[in-house]
């Protein structure tokens, strides 16, 4: 069962199973303060829980939570009080922390679409001055997911995203080159950065023989066809 009509949920059509859920419905955007949003979310995932206890049951959370000394905003409090209520009313919760997520390229609020566009239209846009972001292309997470529904039948709970955490300067660039485009951005002297200890994938992904390319030139490998195939 697949919850959700999103390009996450749309990447695990075609690994539908009866007896797993996949809930891809939350709010994707981690700037997002509307308490209607959380809510809307909180009631979907309570109604989903209800009907499916005994089912394996997916929540895409977010990375940002692992991390130590990060201030946490609304957005991810709110993705902690999910998980919460997916642990308590679930028999077997998998939750998965995910970073910056992407997908194909078009008009969405999330950060690599947001910096795509803005750069293809001449938008300009405010950059801090010590932004850092980790990246997940979305074939990735539902690789390495559906390994996780495999192999796991209990509570699970792991951070997902490529080691290498870009700063949002470096993805400036990249997107500068493919699109063959200066951006237009005013730099703000701020700090918006976290660290993850990415232990436990590295150990997953290497006993499960899964091999992803991820490193420093992830984002611009995955980002090149899909930037090619919209010019």
């Amino acid at each position: 069962m697949i919850i959700g009509n999103g390009q996450l949920a749309n990447a695990f059509r075609n690994s539908d199973s009866h007896d797993v859920v996949i809930f891809a419905s939350g709010v994707s955007n981690s700037s997002c303060t509307q308490l209607s949003e959380f809510k809307r979310e909180e009631e979907l995932l309570l109604k989903s829980l209800e009907e499916f206890r005994d089912s394996k049951f997916v929540y895409f959370s977010s990375c940002a939570i692992s991390a130590e000394n990060y201030k946490l905003n609304p957005y991810y409090l709110h993705k902690i009080d999910m998980e919460n209520l997916i642990n308590s009313r679930s028999s077997h919760p998998i939750i998965i922390r995910i970073p910056q997520l992407f997908g194909c390229l078009k008009q969405h609020s999330t950060l690599i679409n947001f910096l795509y566009n803005s750069i293809n239209e001449g938008k300009e846009f405010n950059l801090y001055s010590d932004a850092h972001r980790y990246v997940i292309e979305i074939n990735d997470i539902v690789k390495i997911t559906n390994r996780i529904l495999q192999k796991e039948d209990g509570k699970f709970l792991i951070d997902v995203a490529n080691p290498y955490r870009y700063s949002v300067m470096e993805i400036v660039d990249i997107m500068e080159r493919l699109l063959d485009k200066r951006a237009r951005y005013s730099i703000i002297d701020l700090s918006d950065k976290y660290e993850l200890n990415l232990k436990n994938l590295l150990e997953f992904t290497a006993n499960e023989n899964l091999k992803f390319d991820f490193g420093k030139g992830y984002l611009l490998t995955h980002l090149k066809n899909k930037v090619g195939n919209r010019k």
